[in-house]
């Protein structure tokens, strides 16, 4: 929802999993795109509406034609497709794999945060129906019907790299546990945390589930999943090659959140550990608008943005040819990266994180250049530090004119709306 509105999750009031549906006349940066022309299409999941019941994606089309897309095929993730009907389970049913795949779902999840969840085997899914590859197909077909003759956007979402970890053959068991990176260890400075604090309670909940064994296989069939999604990626790359308007578009690579993987012992997401907050972003501009210092030149940084507003920043600059040194203009003069979950709200500028309750009070800073792997909270371990570093007083200033700003969703709502 932030990606498509350009709005921050606290000020749309969804800053946690929960059961909401996105208003038609929400602001879209899709929208604004369609309205000057542009051809507009999406395939894959979306979650803009309400999964939380067995219903039809298919029926929430005006939903995403409201919002700007004249042409949607959406997929939900796969808890949601227990319960959930859309092209795609359409497709098992025709190949007699509705009801298997429906009750394999059912035994991973069903009994709730069970080591059934997180078992690592392979689907029961054909290729053509895993639902990865499937979207990547719908997207091929969706990209070749593309027009020549104006601009267009096609927004492609994937399901994984996420659970279930049911990596199809022939990616299953590429990848070892021993050859990648291990999962960052438990920090003893988590059990010090207030009892209300959503890391402290998400490790509490965490707590005696999670055997090595069981955290280098999820490792492993995460790096396994990661590769099947290389090569739908470049599926995609090869047929845009082919048109005759591949020099004038831009790509833009991302992803929503990060995966935990065992760190701290835990798996998922929920909480501002590196795992879980740290996405990738990859972008190209279009090849005719680069010279040839920048084609050989590689430009790359992993200063932290806040990815809401670097997603809205490409797309609103589409329209001016998708330049790059547009963004990285835009990107230098950020002073960081603002993550939100439930009430609360964490800072990174540069190598610092400062996490804050629902009230502004700090919980937890962690340096990653000194501590990559978050084991030493700086507020309780280095008060000296924390009180009188001035980068550490940038950062508490930052953060509090930063929750200032976020503390009237309902005015920005309107502008926004009234702009829109």
């Amino acid at each position: 929802m932030s990606w498509l509105t350009g709005l921050a999750p606290s000020q749309l009031g969804v800053t946690k999993n929960t059961d909401v549906n996105l208003p038609t006349d929400a602001p879209s940066i899709v929208r604004k795109l369609q309205q000057q022309g542009w051809n507009t299409a999406l395939v894959g999941k979306a979650h803009w509406s309400s999964h939380g019941k067995a219903g039809d994606l298919r029926d929430d089309l005006p939903r995403l034609q409201a919002l700007g897309f004249d042409q949607a095929i959406e997929v939900g993730g796969p808890r949601a497709l227990r319960r959930m009907n859309c092209a795609l389970t359409d497709d098992w049913a025709k190949a007699g794999l509705l009801a298997s795949q429906r009750a394999d779902l059912e035994t991973r999840y069903a009994m709730g945060r069970t080591a059934a969840a997180w078992t690592v085997r392979p689907t029961l899914l054909p290729q053509a129906l895993y639902p990865d590859i499937w979207i990547a197909e719908q997207s091929l077909e969706q990209l070749n019907a593309m027009p020549t003759t104006k601009p267009w956007l096609l927004w492609v979402s994937f399901v994984g790299p996420h659970e279930p970890f049911d990596t199809p053959l022939p990616w299953h068991g590429r990848n070892q546990a021993k050859n990648l990176p291990v999962a960052s260890p438990k920090p003893g400075w988590l059990n010090q945390l207030p009892e209300q604090c959503e890391l402290r309670r998400t490790s509490k909940a965490w707590a005696d589930q999670l055997s090595p064994a069981a955290i280098a296989a999820c490792r492993a069939d995460y790096a396994d999943h990661l590769q099947l999604l290389d090569q739908q990626v470049s599926r995609l790359l090869d047929r845009l090659e082919q048109r005759s308007d591949a020099t004038s578009t831009a790509i833009a690579v991302t992803a929503d959140h990060g995966e935990l993987l065992g760190d701290s012992e835990m798996l998922y997401k929920g909480t501002f550990l590196e795992g879980a907050v740290r996405v990738p972003w990859i972008y190209k501009e279009p090849s005719r608008l680069r010279s040839k210092a920048e084609q050989n030149g590689k430009q790359s940084t992993l200063k932290p943005l806040s990815l809401t507003n670097l997603l809205s920043k490409t797309i609103a600059g589409l329209n001016s040819g998708g330049k790059q040194m547009a963004l990285q203009n835009w990107a230098s003069k950020q002073q960081g990266a603002v993550v939100e979950f439930g009430a609360e709200r964490l800072f990174i500028q540069g190598p610092r994180k400062l996490a804050l309750d629902g009230n502004g009070q700090p919980l937890w800073g962690i340096h990653l250049n000194r501590d990559p792997q978050e084991q030493t909270n700086v507020i309780e371990a280095q008060p000296q530090r924390w009180q009188f570093s001035p980068w550490w007083q940038q950062l508490r200033q930052w953060a509090k004119h930063e929750t200032k700003l976020r503390s009237k969703p309902n005015w920005v709502w309107r502008q926004l709306r009234s702009e829109d």
